[in-house]
């Protein structure tokens, strides 16, 4: 049995495409399907063990040595993710200052993620027995009363005694009742959020943490050495849950051996980041993170008990996060699927981080204190900030009901590690795979409708009926593309794989400086908050003049 199917890219950079194998039904027999024809022309598949092995060999002979890992999210069958990875590969292949690096190698990982409606197939099938019987019993209680209702009209003499108007739509309503809870059940299960959700737990982690133990095992053998050098950058690109998958696999691969920890209550983002190793195995270094529109709590900047993003965070030097205020995937099926799963008992807690919004009413770089940064984001309905208060004195309160009034705070917060770059506004030219070469023009909102509700009020929010229309046609047109039109722009699929490949001050030199980064997000209606945690950002660029929030 083949765990594991890689295809190689015909490009320059090194670059692979390594799918996990596990189904998207455990119980599934049939064979894999073979590659569309349509991508034979770009991806050529090889034995999984062949794709280590070249990885490993391109890893060592670099001088710069950089392994770049991009995770697809959910509600992505493969054809999807071939069309996704594909374009990646095509526009690093275009980019002169990424293309041609030596020990550069760039992986596209498929987990098993299915889309909307495919389960629906074997919804009655899969059904367990519980929820069979309540449905067979609502069928029955809502229609055999109904039909005896109006068959009494016809014989009012002998079956006078069923016409009952009042009893007879009672039990009609309890019948439809039972159906509509069974229904529901099948129409949660046909959204595969959760079952994604499951998939990505159980195969795409754990297949994840596999293959990069591998790779750092084949370097080792290689090498002919066993001692940890850790001289190879490994970075990663997490989209909606392929963050989720990124963060869950870096905890598993580096939180649990960690030493250093000598205080049970320096856990989690309460623990000191100087301790946190950003070695993982005996070959790589964590050095980047790039998620666009994470479909991650937005509780997990700010809570200082144990979470997955915490752990993976601060191992990394550099952390980015592409939002979008009107990301209506994670701002309405999202959340509503997390209200069964997610512990709050507050909406205002139940927003994701691909939401959070820069308040500005201008675009660019924004100069913002280092203090006000969290009055600076805010995500649904509430700023950073409110969020923070609120977990603190909710903390405190806790404290004090066990006799101890003070609260540790987190040395540094979660928030400041990020640069953010709010892409709610963005409006570009946009590009096909399949014909890199020529964007499509002219330039159009690619995540939202671009109406610039902050142009005379930073605090003003996307209003009701805009947020109705944006769900509305991603679900039927997906223009605008509100969860993955980052992937789409020219100028976003620039700044998401140069940040992956080059880190921020390479991306800077590519552009030529930061005051040139902030007018080409500018230009694009991007808005951008640089974290003043950034490593080796020079002087002179840190304390550069920049656009003033307004």
């Amino acid at each position: 049995m083949e765990f594991f199917r890689a295809y190689k890219a015909n490009l320059t950079t090194p670059t692979y495409f390594i799918e996990s194998t596990a189904p998207d039904n455990v119980d599934d027999t049939g064979p894999l399907p073979d590659l569309p024809p349509e991508y034979r022309k770009y991806l050529t598949e090889i034995h999984a063990e062949q794709a280590v092995q070249e990885i490993a060999e391109t890893l060592v002979a670099g001088p710069d040595s950089n392994l770049v890992v991009m995770v697809h999210g959910f509600n992505n069958p493969e054809p999807a993710v071939l069309n996704m990875y594909t374009g990646a590969a095509m526009a690093i292949e275009r980019d002169g200052a990424i293309n041609g690096r030596k020990g550069l190698v760039c992986i596209g990982y498929r987990w098993p993620s299915e889309s909307m409606g495919e389960p629906w197939h074997g919804t009655w099938d899969a059904l367990p027995t519980f929820p069979t019987w309540l449905l067979n019993l609502g069928v029955i209680i809502a229609v055999v009363p109904f039909l005896l209702f109006y068959l009494a009209s016809w014989a009012p003499g002998l079956l006078g005694w069923l016409r009952h108007p009042i009893g007879d739509h009672l039990v009609t309503i309890l019948g439809l009742t039972l159906l509509g809870l069974v229904l529901t059940a099948a129409l949660l299960r046909a959204i595969v959020y959760f079952r994604d959700t499951y998939r990505a737990t159980n195969f795409g982690v754990p297949d994840l943490v596999h293959i990069i133990r591998v790779i750092d095992g084949k370097v080792g053998e290689i090498r002919q050495s066993k001692e940890a050098s850790n001289d190879i950058q490994l970075s990663f690109i997490g989209h909606s849950m392929g963050g989720f998958v990124v963060t869950n696999t870096i905890r598993v691969l580096s939180d649990v051996f960690e030493g250093g920890r000598s205080r049970i209550e320096a856990y989690g983002a309460a623990a000191d980041p100087s301790l946190a190793s950003s070695n993982i195995g005996h070959v790589f270094q964590l050095k980047r993170f790039v998620l666009a529109s994470p479909d991650i709590p937005a509780e997990t900047l700010l809570t200082s008990r144990s979470n997955f993003l915490a752990s993976a965070l601060v191992r990394f030097d550099e952390a980015y996060l592409f939002s979008n205020e009107g990301d209506e995937v994670l701002r309405q099926i999202s959340t509503l699927a997390n209200y069964f799963v997610f512990p709050t008992r507050s909406r205002n807690h139940g927003f994701r981080l691909g939401n959070v919004e820069i308040l500005s009413r201008d675009f660019g770089l924004t100069s913002v204190a280092r203090a006000d940064i969290l009055k600076r984001l805010r995500i649904g309905h509430l700023t950073l900030q409110e969020l923070y208060d609120g977990l603190l004195r909710a903390a405190e309160q806790r404290q004090r009901a066990i006799g101890s009034p003070t609260v540790p705070k987190p040395p540094v917060l979660l928030p400041e590690r990020f640069t953010y770059f709010d892409c709610t506004d963005y409006t570009d030219d946009w590009t096909d795979w399949s014909d890199p070469d020529k964007p499509i023009k002219p330039a159009r909102p690619l995540l939202s409708f671009a109406n610039w509700y902050k142009r005379n009020d930073e605090h003003a929010r996307l209003p009701w009926h805009a947020h109705l229309r944006l769900l509305f046609v991603y679900l039927f047109t997906q223009r605008p593309n509100v969860h993955a039109g980052y992937f789409q722009g020219l100028l976003s699929q620039q700044l998401i794989y140069r940040l992956a490949c080059l880190g921020y001050n390479g991306t800077i030199m590519a552009y030529g400086s930061e005051q040139e980064l902030g007018k080409q997000c500018k230009d694009k209606k991007i808005r951008l908050l640089v974290s003043p945690e950034l490593p080796g950002r020079p002087a002179a660029v840190a304390s550069s003049p920049t656009t003033p929030s307004a």
